[in-house]
């Protein structure tokens, strides 16, 4: 049976898109199946073959299967601004069930994992009272959540936390993000958060990286710690 979750993380660049892919080449190390899915991704970039997100092009890259462009990316977006004001700019509404239909025809292949990648924070909007999170509470997936390792981001952690489980979703595990090289006291500041977060698996750490789409990712996080049990 397939197992789906939502990445989500502390803020709009802690990494949800590098903790994706390397939560699929985690999964591809141990002989699993393991797809990417980006519900919304804002800011393209001109290419001889297109018209790309390159979080969307990193996820297809990772995924087990050989997905086409559009299978991985349900929303996309001109303007790297926030999804509901660049959906708003085109007159476009963004419907959930359309999230839901990219998801069941990944479904269809029958994989082991889905992952599925959020935007910005928790409580993202998708319109003027409308929250990307209320679609994952009434799913009920569980949560995995990126931690982008700076300055502030043990209080963004522990409001992501307490959000999600206040909205009724379960935390099945986080990851810490090195964003910034060089980061004063990132021992300290990764152990008060295991520390903290003692009922949730670290599953892993991933280094500052130069490039997140040149990287080997297969080496920094581990799936087995993962559960779907509620």
């Amino acid at each position: 049976m397939t197992e789906i979750y939502f990445v989500t993380g502390t803020d709009t660049d802690a990494g949800k898109t590098v903790t994706t892919a390397a939560l699929i080449e985690a999964a591809k190390k141990r002989n699993k199946i393991a797809l990417g899915y980006k519900l919304v991704a804002s800011g393209v970039e001109f290419m001889l073959e297109g018209v790309f997100n390159r979080d969307v092009l990193s996820i297809k890259k990772h995924s087990s299967y050989p997905l086409k462009y559009g299978e991985c990316v349900c929303y996309q977006f001109d303007e790297a601004i926030a999804p509901h004001l660049a959906a708003s700019d085109i007159g476009v509404k963004i419907d959930t069930s359309e999230f839901d239909a990219g998801i069941n025809h990944l479904l269809d292949m029958s994989p082991d994992y889905i992952f599925v990648e959020g935007a910005g924070g928790w409580m993202l909007p998708l319109s003027e009272k409308n929250f990307l999170s209320e679609w994952v509470a009434a799913h009920k997936y569980p949560v995995i959540m990126t931690v982008g390792a700076r300055l502030g981001s043990l209080s963004h952690a522990v409001m992501t936390k307490m959000c999600v489980e206040h909205m009724g979703c379960r935390l099945a595990g986080f990851v810490i993000n090195h964003v910034i090289p060089g980061l004063n006291h990132k021992k300290e500041n990764a152990d008060w958060l295991v520390n903290y977060f003692s009922d949730v698996p670290l599953l892993g750490e991933i280094p500052f990286l130069e490039s997140i789409y040149t990287c080997d990712l297969s080496g920094y996080l581990n799936t087995e710690l993962l559960s779907s049990k509620s």
